[in-house]
């Protein structure tokens, strides 16, 4: 009979044991006269706390960032690469270049131009869109990307 009464008579002592004291206040790193008080009504106590978070500015189509100077060469080389017919080499030097940038929609641009050089319609015109992911402001880019999107499935 004692040893079907003991886990109802255990239970009270296992919470009593999982009662706490309170913590001690171990020196804040606030000290207490410039900790802030609680609001005062209840609806600036539910307000959502601000906060401070990084957001990339709009950027107008004449501000587009300068790629940098690795970029510049490889573009410029790649360029020099298309107008010679190479363009198995221009689409590489492209390819290196969207390596250091990735998010630059004029490299994902002169990409899909080659490709679509290349003949590679439907290639062309995912590059060209994948561009326009990133050129979201750029209006003159998109349009060029939308040329080529049509071009490209017809």
């Amino acid at each position: 009979m004692l040893k079907k009464l003991f886990p109802f008579a255990a239970f009270p002592l296992l919470l009593v044991g999982c009662a706490t004291a309170p913590l001690p206040d171990r020196g804040s790193p606030v000290p207490p006269q410039s900790r802030a008080e609680p609001p005062a009504s209840s609806t600036e106590r539910y307000k959502a706390p601000e906060i401070s978070a990084y957001r990339e500015p709009v950027m107008p189509n004449y501000a587009r960032p300068a790629p940098g100077r690795a970029v510049q060469v490889l573009m410029a080389q790649a360029r020099q690469q298309k107008q010679a017919g190479e363009l198995v080499a221009a689409a590489g030097s492209l390819e290196r270049a969207l390596r250091i940038e990735p998010k630059n929609p004029v490299l994902w641009n002169r990409l899909a131009h080659v490709r679509y050089k290349q003949k590679r319609y439907s290639l062309a015109a995912s590059l060209a869109a994948k561009s326009n992911s990133f050129a979201v402001q750029d209006q003159a880019l998109r349009a060029d990307n939308n040329a080529l999107i049509g071009r490209a499935r017809y």
